[in-house]
């Protein structure tokens, strides 16, 4: 099938989508109308209060989602009044003014309509990627269900919908990458009785992440996912962007390097007992046997925590940890002394000057294991947030910038190939001028999705500024670079974003150099020749992969 079949297929399918929303709202609000009629009759009527409140819900979870942000916003605030009213019932018999909230969730949607909120992804090609990750999607509105699967196919996930949390008591078989959850997705009683107790004792047999969605945005509904399993909890309406993106981070945290712990400690035997509790742990450990060599050995290793003995020779731990405080670059660096020292005050100091925290000799393997992952997926939350960018994801500008030269300074040491890409949305401006800013929003975050998705969590992927990425590539040829990046560019044109009730298509241009055919450059001049060959690219008529020349 060519391109413009494709675009007339998709285009089709969405309007349907569209148009059979629309005329569901029609009969939501008719079924309003009615519950209307009852509460004017009989005010405290719990069957009505309880059919309004399921009928809000269902507008608040989903409207937002297809774009009609006020009516969602309008429907969740009418559904929280609706709450207070069943959690504390009364003798009073004035009845709700369920006709004025009618009338003001029809405003709210000709406000939307007006605004042309909406804005959707979706395509024909990478949904169908073999060995694509899969995720069990749990949700009861069958036409929420149908946007997100198409929406979560975009970036190449597999989707199995489940339209009620007890089909999944039916496969004991299989078991999917991420299950994603609405936290009501059952009539069954005992969810509403305990719903902690229900999704504990449903989810009790799966070792994957599990996420909830809900629209309510409350502690309680939190911290209720939380204890039934859930590693996040996602309000309605969903931002499918988002959502597809922290997926993409999840499920690539399976593959991510081990923890790199470096040992200095004066116990050789214990040094080395550690080294084999860690590396049984499956981290990377190297020990030091020198403190003096530390910069060198640090700088080689780059270690996510150190494990250091409180008196070495020569040099004491804290002196050391507080050589490392004046490095801006190790000044973040978990310090976890090894001692037996009793004495709280020296303790104390010790920790003034530079440490995290004390183990006692002798050394528990369990509690040794568990502090040091949990202080290094710390450290990495923490680098996460301070040089990740809010919308992709991705590294920023000067954060990937630093990463190249790391990877180059380390090459100059060992010997290893690398590759530095630069790529560009071609036509952005028009994409920004023609559907505004939070579709041009929309586009990026696609790409940073896509990164994640396609290559691997060796690599170094970066927003470089506005609609630039920048990727270092480690261990890879160039033609290897070049297969990779030009599988993106397809797959990135496959996709139809929809801004404004408008459907379009965006492409790449990407310029590819490595360290092996030019192996007296610096990193900034990598980088300026992958640049150069983006440009290249762009003057020879976009949408294609430049390899840098001679």
């Amino acid at each position: 099938m060519d391109d413009s079949r494709n675009t007339h297929a998709l285009s089709a399918r969405l309007e349907k989508l569209s148009e059979a929303y629309l005329t569901r709202l029609t009969l939501e609000f008719e079924r309003l109308v009615e519950i209307a009629g009852q509460l004017a009759n009989e005010p405290r009527c719990l069957e009505a209060l309880q059919q309004l409140n399921s009928a809000l819900h269902s507008l608040a979870g989903s409207a937002g989602t297809f774009g009609f942000v006020q009516l969602g916003r309008q429907a969740r605030e009418q559904e929280q009044q609706v709450a207070k009213v069943l959690e504390q019932p009364s003798n009073d018999k004035q009845p709700l003014p369920v006709s004025e909230w009618i009338a003001q969730l029809q405003s709210a949607l000709e406000t939307d309509k007006s605004q042309k909120a909406a804005m959707g992804i979706e395509t024909s090609r990478v949904e169908n990627i073999n060995g694509a990750p899969c995720i069990w999607l749990i949700e009861r509105d069958a036409m929420l269900a149908e946007y997100m699967v198409q929406q979560l196919h975009s970036f190449g996930f597999q989707v199995r919908h489940f339209s009620d949390a007890k089909e999944l008591d039916q496969d004991k078989t299989t078991t999917p990458d991420v299950l994603l959850i609405d936290h009501r997705a059952t009539q069954q009683e005992s969810l509403k009785i305990n719903p902690v107790a229900f999704w504990q004792e449903r989810l009790k047999d799966l070792t994957c992440p599990i996420l909830f969605t809900g629209t309510e945005e409350s502690f309680t509904a939190r911290l209720h996912a939380l204890r039934s399993g859930g590693s996040n909890y996602f309000v309605k309406p969903l931002d499918m962007i988002k959502l597809a993106s922290y997926v993409a981070q999840l499920i690539k945290t399976k593959d991510t390097v081990p923890e790199r712990v470096m040992v200095i400690e004066n116990d050789v035997e214990l040094a080395h007992h550690l080294q084999g509790v860690l590396e049984a742990a499956n981290m990377q450990v190297m020990v030091l046997d020198h403190p003096g060599m530390l910069f060198e050995a640090i700088n080689d290793f780059n270690p996510e925590l150190i494990l250091m003995d409180l008196w070495l020779q020569d040099v004491t731990g804290p002196e050391l940890a507080a050589l490392l405080g004046q490095m801006e670059r190790w000044s973040q660096l978990p310090v976890i002394y090894l001692s037996g020292e009793s004495n709280a005050e020296l303790r104390g100091q010790a920790l003034l000057k530079g440490g995290d925290a004390f183990l006692e000799k002798p050394i528990d393997s369990n509690l040794l294991i568990n502090l040091c992952r949990s202080r290094v997926k710390r450290l990495r939350n923490l680098e996460h947030t301070k040089n990740r960018d809010g919308l992709t994801g991705l590294l920023k500008h000067a954060s990937i910038k630093e990463a190249l030269q790391d990877q180059w300074q380390l090459t100059q040491r060992k010997a290893q190939t690398f590759c530095v890409v630069m790529l560009d949305i071609d036509h952005f401006k028009k994409v920004n001028d023609t559907h505004g800013h939070a579709v041009g929003d929309l586009v990026i975050a696609a790409v940073g999705t896509l990164l994640r998705q396609r290559f691997r969590s060796t690599d170094k992927l970066g927003r470089y500024g506005g609609e630039e990425f920048a990727l270092v590539m480690i261990d890879c040829t160039s033609d290897n670079a070049l297969r990779m990046v030009n599988s993106l560019r397809e797959d990135f044109a496959a996709i139809q974003f929809t801004g404004g009730g408008k459907q379009f298509a965006c492409t790449l241009s990407a310029g590819v150099v490595d360290n092996q055919h030019f192996p007296d450059d610096t990193a900034e001049a990598l980088l300026n020749r992958a640049d150069r060959a983006l440009y290249q690219a762009k003057n020879s008529g976009r949408n294609r992969v430049c390899l840098a020349a001679n």
